[in-house]
């Protein structure tokens, strides 16, 4: 009989050891989960840092370099995008953005070549402006997104679809004129569109004098 106590005594010790250390193990998983995720969104954020820092001295030293220019507008969003909206952080990496995709349309706009250079150079303003009006929407500036769209227009002056997109833009920054005049040239380009009527009716209502009637 003392032998079997003994021997329940033993694995006593041994099945609360390994309980021991199993609760232990789980008990520090969670804190250890959220460690690791952490860790895995602060290094891509500092590899972000480090790109766009290898970008900027790309461009200081050789400020002709389109491609590092259009990347350098790219990381600062998606650096913008890894931070809390309504954040200075994100606030100032919109920003610098905006400030990036600038610098390289008017570079592409000094563009000269061959005319299918120069055509090519317009392509690429137009899709760096659309990316533009993208991020000036994130940042609420609807002022400043249509003041693109009516860029963005005067290269593309035939394309229905962007005057009927500034004059949308117009309406949120309150500014009438200008949506009136996106939208005429709508209806010019496309009078038959699934959106013409009601372009149509809001135009009947917002012309001038149409409060009076």
């Amino acid at each position: 009989m003392l032998l079997d106590r003994r021997r329940v005594k033993f694995w006593q010790k041994w099945v609360f050891g390994i309980m021991a250390i199993l609760m232990a193990l789980w008990l520090v998983s969670i804190p250890v989960s959220r460690w690791v995720g952490c860790t895995g969104e602060q290094q891509a954020t500092s590899t972000l840092d480090e790109r766009i820092a290898a970008l900027e001295g790309r461009i200081t030293a050789s400020p002709g370099d389109l491609e590092a220019r259009l990347q350098l507008a790219e990381s600062y969003v998606r650096r913008a995008n890894q931070q809390a909206e309504g954040s200075a952080g994100r606030t100032s990496d919109l920003e610098a953005a905006a400030a990036a995709y600038e610098a390289y349309i008017k570079k592409l706009a000094r563009t000269k070549g061959t005319k299918a250079e120069v055509k090519q150079a317009e392509r690429r303003q137009v899709a760096a402006l659309v990316d533009l009006a993208k991020v000036y929407l994130m940042l609420g500036d609807y002022e400043r997104v249509t003041n693109v769209y009516g860029r963005i227009t005067a290269l593309r002056p035939n394309d229905a679809e962007y005057f009927y997109d500034m004059g949308r833009v117009a309406i949120s920054a309150d500014d009438t004129d200008t949506a009136l005049l996106a939208f005429g040239r709508y209806l010019e380009l496309a009078p038959d569109s699934p959106q013409a009527d009601q372009v149509r009716r809001w135009i009947e209502e917002h012309s001038p004098g149409a409060s009076a009637q």
